[in-house]
């Protein structure tokens, strides 16, 4: 679910939003679980091609601080994880509303892949957006994605193993976004930050190199051109458990250890999508288990690290490769 919910995400950070609110509710055994923001909303043309499979394509030039990839997040996302989506935009004081149902579209094949466009009174009988559409109602623009019928579960028989594997489900979901939009969530140097809540809860950004400490080693950095584009490399190495509390130490571990979590962490557009590998460049090792190196890259160069369709894996581009050997 994780990435899926990053996936929802990124629309909403792309369109400026600031606040980003999670909310989920096991609904006596109807879970659902919405994603709403205040960024600058859709009206229903743009609605509606936002509701279409693969509405984007990958080779176009976009701007620098998109971090879509395919046009496919939305959809392809809310599908893993849901068989009704519902999302509901509002731009320039209009409202405009859509429904994807996909047991309506099992139990009727005949019709097609059709979206369904809701009007208020059909928002008015969707009980699970009655907040959320008042907390629109206040806002300027903004968007809501709602997802109810979680199938995730559904292989679990027991209710109560399936409520528990929701909690479950979100608090790891927790983590993997503070890691994920650690830099969107503590800016800083006069950059605009964003704020996600989960349940009401604020989200703190998890800095995996722990730049905030002075016992932090920031090596020289580095910049690789691709296409005359900039890739830009910066290497840490963390403190020494002697510098730091056994509770920091522990903190900065990660899942898994520092012997696992040491390597390149991959940067688009400041949001992480690939953690603590060295690409097959060199074996992971007890020496250099603190070593961390963040790569940042922009999302135009996209074609050349393979960015698959959930953000998720990225290969190095054979230059970037031939330069890390070249520094080792």
């Amino acid at each position: 679910m994780e990435t899926a919910l990053a996936d929802v995400i990124d629309n909403s950070i792309t369109a400026q939003a600031t606040d980003i609110n999670i909310d989920f509710s096991w609904n006596d055994a109807a879970p659902w679980l919405s994603i709403s923001d205040n960024g600058y909303g859709m009206d229903y043309q743009e609605l509606l091609l936002a509701m279409k499979l693969g509405s984007l394509n990958p080779l176009e030039s976009r701007k620098e601080n998109d971090l879509g990839r395919f046009g496919l997040g939305l959809k392809t996302a809310s599908f893993s994880q849901c068989r009704k989506l519902t999302v509901v935009s509002k731009k320039e004081n209009s409202i405009s509303a859509m429904e994807w149902d996909l047991d309506q579209i099992t139990e009727n094949p005949n019709t097609g892949w059709k979206v369904k466009v809701l009007d208020s009174s059909d928002l008015n009988q969707i009980v699970e957006l009655n907040e959320l559409l008042f907390n629109l109602d206040k806002q300027t623009s903004g968007t809501i994605v709602l997802w109810r019928k979680l199938d995730r579960l559904d292989s679990f028989d027991s209710l109560a193993i399936r409520e528990k594997k929701l909690n479950l489900i979100i608090d790891h979901s927790r983590k993997h976004l503070e890691l994920t939009y650690h830099r969107f969530l503590s800016a800083g140097n006069g950059k605009k930050s964003i704020r996600i809540f989960l349940n009401g809860g604020s989200l703190e950004g998890i800095d995996p190199f722990n730049t905030v400490h002075n016992a932090t080693l920031e090596l020289p950095s580095q910049s690789i051109y691709v296409e005359s584009k900039e890739i830009k490399v910066q290497p840490f190495v963390l403190p020494h458990y002697t510098k730091v509390s056994p509770q920091e130490y522990e903190k900065y571990s990660g899942d898994g250890g520092y012997l696992h979590n040491q390597g390149f962490y991959i940067y688009r557009n400041k949001r992480l999508i690939i953690k603590s590998t060295w690409f097959r460049l060199m074996p992971k090792e007890e020496l250099t288990k603190l070593v961390r190196v963040r790569v940042d890259i922009p999302n135009s160069l996209d074609h050349i690290w393979k960015i698959d369709v959930k953000k998720s894996n990225a290969s190095p581009p054979e230059v970037a490769g031939q330069e890390h050997e070249k520094s080792l």
